[in-house]
């Protein structure tokens, strides 16, 4: 599986800190350890991360979902 780079970084906070999503598979593991209740924009992350990995999605289209998700859950930062 090669590595599918986010076209920007994302930093979403974490139960201690602050972390920086860079690629789909870091993403997919945050998503399994998804610190929030989980809502609609939630379950389709993780899909949408997978299909990225499996070529179906592009990266894009993958970290709009992860950020859709990061934001409505009060997750993502802006630092």
């Amino acid at each position: 599986m090669s590595e599918k780079r986010f076209p920007s970084p994302v930093r979403v906070l974490s139960p201690n800190s602050s972390l920086i999503v860079s690629t789909v598979w870091e993403a997919v593991e945050y998503l399994k350890r998804w610190p929030a209740k989980p809502g609609r924009d939630y379950r389709v992350a993780p899909q949408h991360c997978l299909d990225a990995l499996d070529g179906l999605r592009s990266p894009r289209a993958a970290q709009a979902s992860f950020v859709t998700a990061a934001k409505t859950t009060g997750l993502l930062t802006l630092n």
